[in-house]
């Protein structure tokens, strides 16, 4: 049966009936991609365990298309991405914009 992360993450959190994981472990099959690890982080779980290296998953067909896009490294995917930091006035107003929210996200 396949589970997406977020929901696994999600459903964990409503039976505990807490926003976060602080007191549970994650066992994974595969070191888990940048996406996954992400989510991981996000819901503060204190333990990640898992088998296998990236590198074995994608010898056998995985396609680790989030690490390859960002480091340019995908033969097929070439991230056609800029990234980049605002400055000038868009800056200024992503600046306002968390300073006034970021009471209401604070995380721990």
């Amino acid at each position: 049966m396949y589970f997406k992360l977020n929901d696994f993450i999600l459903q964990a959190c409503e039976k505990l009936n807490q926003i976060e994981l602080s007191d549970c472990e994650i066992y994974a099959s595969c070191e888990p991609c940048p996406m996954c690890f992400g989510a991981i982080h996000l819901s503060r779980v204190k333990r990640l365990v898992y088998g296998a290296k990236a590198e074995a998953a994608i010898a056998i067909g995985f396609d680790d298309f989030i690490s390859d896009a960002l480091r340019g490294t995908g033969f097929y995917q070439k991230a056609q991405l800029e990234i980049k930091r605002a400055d000038g006035k868009e800056a200024n107003i992503a600046e306002e914009v968390f300073e006034r929210t970021k009471e209401k996200f604070r995380m721990y």
